[in-house]
C-alpha cells in the first residue's frame, strides 16, 4: 500500500490553470477573510461561495461530502461546547454554573462556521494545485527550495499519517483487537496502534529520506525548471479581484454590515 496521499485532481478548470502564486494570495486573502467575518449569516455565505467555487474546478458531490465527513465531527464539537462557555444574551438553559443563552450559541456557530471555512478555503488550494507547481510558486516568491519542498511534503503527507492510522486500527480490528471501557483503560488498548503507526511513519520517512537524496536534494547545482510560472492576463485580473473583494470585506466589517 502506498502511504502517499495527494490531495491534487487533475482537471483543467480555470482554478487549475491559475498561477499558484495567485491561488496562495487568495488563499491568504481567504483564510483571513475567516477571521475578520464576526456575524454568522455572513461566514455561511462565505462557506456557500466557496463550495460553488470548488464546483467550479470540477470537484464532485461525492469529494465534497468526504472533506465534510473529516472537518464536520470538529465543526460540531465547536458549536456544541462553545455555547456553554461564552455566556451572553437571552438565557435559554442554566445547568450549574454552565449557561446556555441565545449570544452563545450565536458566538458557536460562528466559530464552528469560522473553521469549516478556513478548511474549505486549504481545499481550494490543494485539490487544484499540484505539489510541482506549489514548490515552485513558493520558491518564486522568495522562499529557499527546502523550505518549499518542507511545505508542500507536509501538506501531502499529513493525510497519509492518518490513513495509516485508519489502516492499522482496522486491520488490528479484524484480528479482534477492541477497545472498551474507560478512557484510560481505551488509552492503553490503543498502544499497539500507536507503535505500528509510529514504525510506520519512521519508515516512511527514511524511504523519503533517500528518494530526496537519490534527487540531489542537497547538490549544489543551480536548480532548473522544465515548464517555469508565467502570470499571464486572467491571472493579473483575478489577483486584481481577490485584492478588491478583501478590501470590500474589510470596509463592509468596518461599516458593521458583515
Amino acid at each position: 500500500m502506498s502511504l502517499t496521499l495527494d490531495l491534487y485532481l487533475p482537471g483543467r478548470s480555470w482554478l487549475h490553470r491559475l498561477d499558484p502564486r495567485v491561488k496562495l494570495w487568495a488563499t491568504g486573502l481567504g483564510l483571513a477573510t475567516a477571521f475578520v467575518l464576526r456575524d454568522w449569516p455572513a461566514l455561511a455565505g462565505f462557506l456557500v461561495g466557496l463550495h460553488l467555487l470548488l464546483k467550479s474546478s470540477g470537484l464532485s458531490w461525492r469529494r465534497l461530502g468526504t472533506i465534510w465527513r473529516q472537518v464536520a465531527l470538529l465543526a460540531g464539537l465547536i458549536f456544541l461546547l462553545q455555547p456553554w462557555f461564552a455566556p451572553a444574551g437571552r438565557l435559554l438553559v442554566a445547568w450549574g454554573p454552565l449557561q446556555l443563552t441565545t449570544g452563545g450559541l450565536a458566538s458557536g456557530a460562528v466559530l464552528a462556521l469560522r473553521a469549516l471555512c478556513m478548511a474549505f478555503t486549504m481545499a481550494v488550494l490543494l485539490f487544484t494545485t499540484e505539489q510541482r507547481a506549489l514548490v515552485l510558486a513558493l520558491v518564486r516568491l522568495g522562499l529557499p527550495y527546502s523550505w518549499g519542498l518542507t511545505l508542500s511534503l507536509t501538506l501531502r503527507f499529513l493525510p497519509a499519517l492518518f490513513s495509516l492510522f485508519t489502516t492499522v486500527r482496522e486491520a488490528q480490528a479484524a484480528r479482534g483487537w477492541v477497545a472498551e471501557g474507560a478512557f484510560w483503560q481505551r488509552a492503553r488498548d490503543y498502544i499497539p496502534v500507536v507503535v505500528a503507526v509510529i514504525i510506520g511513519t519512521l519508515r516512511l520517512s527514511d524511504q523519503l529520506t533517500l528518494a530526496l537524496a537519490a534527487r540531489g536534494l542537497e547538490g549544489s547545482a543551480r536548480r532548473t525548471v522544465w515548464r517555469d510560472l508565467r502570470m499571464r492576463p486572467v491571472d493579473w485580473a483575478v489577483l486584481v479581484g481577490v485584492t478588491a473583494l478583501f478590501a470590500g470585506v474589510l470596509l463592509g466589517v468596518w461599516r458593521g454590515a458583515l
